[in-house]
């Protein structure tokens, strides 16, 4: 869960119990529906993570990535994430932001965003950095929650039971539709591939894009 810059470790005061949380807010089901779906991409070699928040996601890329470089702006979400993830020999953590990282340029072949573009001031700068550190021909994988596909009722029910929980959270870009998303990635310089929207009680978009 990426922190948005000038608001503070907004999201690491819940990071101990953020999973819990989210579980029984949104049920098991969409998490466990979107960790079925990316842990069927193989051989993402030398993988980054923008926004890995407590880890959830970086756990299923982790099986199928020679390393694993996972970041997130919020200190506390990265001591949680570093605590889940400490059997996975082959992932490191460290503290980063998503817009202006220190990371090498061309260096990863797989990056992941998961759950973070919409509390972005900028999600186009985040994507553009995100492709500056793949590989040319390299894979961005996008996991984000949406609106997309739920009726009115349901989205008024789902935000007062975050605002309940979260207060008011940076929500800079909610909601990602389909088409704001296809066009951060046009102009971050992506070719967008598949894009897929997977329905829960809240819906998320699943996509796949390449470096061109």
């Amino acid at each position: 869960m990426q922190e948005q810059k000038g608001e503070g470790d907004y999201w690491g005061k819940f990071a101990g119990t953020y999973d819990d949380t989210i579980d029984r807010m949104m049920g098991k089901e969409v998490r466990l529906r979107l960790a079925d779906v990316l842990a069927r991409e193989h051989g993402l070699g030398e993988a980054v993570e923008f926004g890995c928040g407590t880890g959830y996601f970086t756990r299923v890329i982790a099986r199928n990535a020679k390393h694993v470089n996972a970041t997130d702006v919020s200190p506390r979400m990265i001591d949680v994430a570093r605590n889940n993830l400490k059997g996975c020999i082959n992932v490191i953590v460290q503290v980063q932001n998503s817009e202006s990282t220190t990371l090498p340029s061309d260096a990863y072949d797989t990056a992941l965003m998961a759950n973070m573009l919409h509390a972005l001031d900028d999600p186009v700068k985040a994507l553009k950095e995100c492709r500056r550190v793949l590989k040319p021909g390299g894979t961005l994988l996008i996991i984000n929650y949406t609106e997309e596909g739920m009726s009115r009722v349901e989205r008024t029910l789902l935000f007062f039971r975050f605002a309940l929980r979260f207060g008011f959270p940076p929500r800079k870009n909610w909601p990602i539709t389909s088409e704001k998303l296809r066009s951060f990635l046009d102009e971050a310089g992506f070719r967008t591939g598949r894009m897929d929207l997977i329905k829960g009680r809240l819906n998320a978009l699943y996509v796949r894009a390449k470096k061109e």
